[in-house]
């Protein structure tokens, strides 16, 4: 259940080129987000755009809640792009918080500190970077369960439209639906995965964006090619191509179209007419044709 109106369907623009096109608009404001993939595939980029893409486009403050790394990695990896979030900080339109993996369960427990820093600051946008270490926290399944359903519950009442960065399990075989290690997309309204394909050819990877889950959204279901620049993330929404390229026909199956056209019955060929003999020709025939009678007799 989200958050205000339940009649309202505000749509929050990402910003990031391609996305909004695939998602019909945009993340339904309050919703919570899945951001899935494997390690490397840009995960981070994408949620840090997004707040980013908030904060100078479309004046809507953003939280960063980093588990992972510090506030000085951070800010080191992110001096990349061309953006300055320096600038926003001072503007109070972007806010930091790094917790040590050691104070994990702070999260959870202080539901009230984080409410009212995103209260005072107005904060529309949130970002949970990254799941694993709360997943860590708790030793057994149901515990871990447990706890996502609360973590969950206090993001909902948080307000803002939220992205939880996730890492994948290897897929079993090709097509088949990614699962994120710890499956907290099971809980989220939404779920987009970032992957890899390799080109065998090309002898190259070539990274793909998919839209796998949005709750009360229209979305696209193919996966789109996805391009990191100076400028972050932007998705190929245009020049989109299948990701598996159809492969030919195994022999089996040529030979059982082949017995199935030879059983089919053959239409009788049809005769050719021929035209009206000219006469002369008919004359010299039958001409011929006597002589070769008198010489029998």
């Amino acid at each position: 259940m989200l958050t205000g109106d339940p009649m309202e369907r505000r749509l929050v623009k990402s910003g990031i080129p391609g996305l909004d096109e695939i998602l019909g608009g945009g993340f339904l404001n309050g919703s919570i987000v899945t951001i899935g993939g494997p390690t490397g595939c840009g995960k981070s980029t994408f949620a840090a755009q997004f707040l980013y893409n908030g904060a100078t486009q479309y004046n809507e403050p953003g939280l960063y809640i980093s588990i992972e790394e510090s506030r000085r990695d951070f800010f080191f990896h992110v001096s990349g792009y061309n953006w300055d979030f320096n600038k926003v900080e001072k503007e109070q339109k972007f806010i930091l918080l790094d917790y040590p993996i050691h104070e994990v369960d702070q999260i959870l427990n202080q539901y009230s500190a984080i409410q009212e820093i995103i209260n005072t600051t107005g904060v529309k946008r949130l970002v949970i970077d990254s799941i694993m270490p709360i997943a860590l926290y708790f030793h057994e399944d149901i515990e871990r369960k447990k706890g996502f359903l609360r973590l969950i519950d206090n993001i909902r009442k948080w307000g803002a439209t939220t992205l939880i960065v996730s890492e994948d399990m290897k897929p079993t075989d090709i097509g088949a639906i990614p699962e994120s290690i710890y499956g907290v997309e099971s809980f989220t309204d939404g779920w987009i995965s970032l992957f890899y394909h390799y080109d065998e050819k090309k002898m190259e990877r070539t990274r793909f964006l998919e839209v796998l889950k949005m709750k009360g959204v229209q979305h696209s279901t193919r996966p789109y090619p996805a391009l990191i620049d100076k400028n972050g993330i932007r998705v190929l929404y245009e020049t989109a191509k299948p990701v598996i390229e159809e492969k030919p026909k195994p022999p089996v199956e040529e030979k059982k179209v082949a017995e199935k056209q030879a059983a089919e019955p053959q239409k009788p060929a049809k005769k050719t007419k021929i035209g009206k003999m000219p006469a002369s020709i008919a004359a010299k025939l039958l001409e011929a044709k006597s002589k070769i009678m008198k010489k029998s007799k």
